[in-house]
């Protein structure tokens, strides 16, 4: 490969990782976590093999996350709690990075992935879980 092929190798590779690169607004936005969120699935645990759901545990657990910070917490449509969220940049245990960090209730949660249809979150703290919701 001659000096100038190398050379547009090496800019076009700059150019399409730059592209791809997201801004902070766009990778997770509080606006994208006002809602209801209904949980679907629970995996991970002591064995981190477990699975738990609705259908297994007869339970339901609903989020809904207002835009005044503030989430309320049902369980079997009973209201079981209201507390003040934030969401931040923090270290996960897990691997020590930067992630956005999600707080309620005195836990935090890494958020692994929020859209306006899914929002999955990992305890952050050993044996934990990940959790799946949607609206």
């Amino acid at each position: 490969m001659s000096i100038r092929g190398l050379f547009y190798l090496i800019v076009s590779i700059f150019f399409f990782s730059f592209c791809s690169l997201k801004s902070d607004d766009e990778i997770v936005s509080e606006r994208d976590i006002v809602g209801t969120w209904n949980w679907q699935e629970s995996r991970g645990g002591f064995s981190g093999n477990e699975i738990v759901t609705p259908e297994s545990t007869g339970v339901t657990i609903k989020l809904v996350f207002g835009g005044n910070e503030k989430v309320t917490v049902y369980t079997d449509n009973v209201e079981t709690g209201t507390y003040v969220y934030t969401i931040k940049k923090g270290k996960s245990i897990f691997d020590h990075k930067e992630h956005y960090l999600l707080t309620f209730n005195e836990m935090t949660y890494v958020i692994l992935y929020l859209d306006h249809e899914e929002l999955c979150i990992q305890d952050n703290f050993t044996d934990g879980y990940v959790l799946i919701y949607t609206k």
